[in-house]
């Protein structure tokens, strides 16, 4: 049975709130190192410094990353990074499914 939506952590909101599910498969006792599938309702926020290096592959939807003179949309397929301290926005126009690493 799939788990229902639940509020997520987010950054600054720009527009909607993040309902869905982020579901860990490992993360070290430290915390420096996580990864699982996260999915998410449409949504968009601004980050002042992403918190960690994540890595992430787009498994369902789309989204666009915006900051400092970078801009570019990933949809379904697509692998990408953001470091951390990166200052960007996330505009998320539909619901969005990722598997990702996170290394804090």
């Amino acid at each position: 049975m799939a788990q229902p939506n639940q509020p997520l952590e987010h950054a600054e909101l720009l527009e909607g709130i993040p309902f869905g599910l982020d579901h860990t498969y490992f993360e070290r006792p430290d915390g420096r190192l996580k990864t699982g599938i996260w999915r998410c309702t449409a949504y968009s926020e601004r980050y002042d410094g992403y918190p960690a290096d994540e890595f992430m592959v787009v498994l369902e939807g789309e989204v666009t990353i915006e900051g400092e003179g970078f801009k570019e949309t990933y949809r379904k397929g697509d692998c990408f990074f953001v470091p951390k301290g990166f200052k960007c926005t996330w505009t998320q126009p539909g619901p969005m499914l990722k598997f990702y690493v996170i290394i804090g």
